[in-house]
């Protein structure tokens, strides 16, 4: 895995394929975004939540996910203009895995430094870090959206994600 500059918990996985593709099957979702925080990512994409009946404790080749109960995971197709609009600060209660499938989307840490994700990457997001993202028109010219597959692993019943006040003003 590759570090990224200014997001000391944040990891990105190159190249993406079809990772996030395989966690849920889009059929037509809407192209408008209506929000970010409050438990909906968003709510115009293509959502699916489920639960697992009790904790996880996976092993193997390197990997490995325990949980000490039951967690929800929640798996989103997201599809935004590139208008560089603030999509709204959060964090989420645990990992979070993002796979953009078209364009590039910009992230924003807390201490307002940014990176980008581009098609054909992912990232492993820490839970707890607090961010924000857009898509900037200057790095998707001539595309009409940006899109990204995101599955989201927290406590069962646990709002995610969750809002955070703007620390810093990019």
């Amino acid at each position: 895995m590759k570090q990224l500059s200014n997001a000391s918990s944040l990891r990105r996985i190159v190249p993406a394929g079809m990772l996030a593709a395989g966690l849920l099957v889009v059929a037509g979702a809407p192209d408008a975004l209506a929000g970010l925080v409050g438990g909906n990512l968003p709510t115009a994409g293509f959502t699916f939540v489920s639960t697992t009946d009790g904790g996880v404790n996976v092993r193997g080749s390197g990997i490995q996910l325990w949980s000490r109960g039951p967690m929800d995971i929640k798996s989103t197709y997201s599809k935004i203009p590139p208008d560089g609009a603030l999509l709204g600060w959060h964090h989420h209660n645990g990992p979070v895995l993002v796979s953009v499938t078209r364009g590039t989307l910009t992230l924003v840490d807390e201490n307002c430094a940014t990176w980008d994700i581009t098609a054909g990457e992912t990232y492993v997001e820490s839970p707890g870090q607090i961010l924000n993202a857009y898509a900037d028109p200057a790095r998707n010219d001539g595309l009409d959206s940006v899109e990204w597959f995101t599955t989201r692993m927290y406590p069962a019943g646990a709002t995610d994600p969750a809002p955070e006040p703007a620390p810093c003003t990019p």
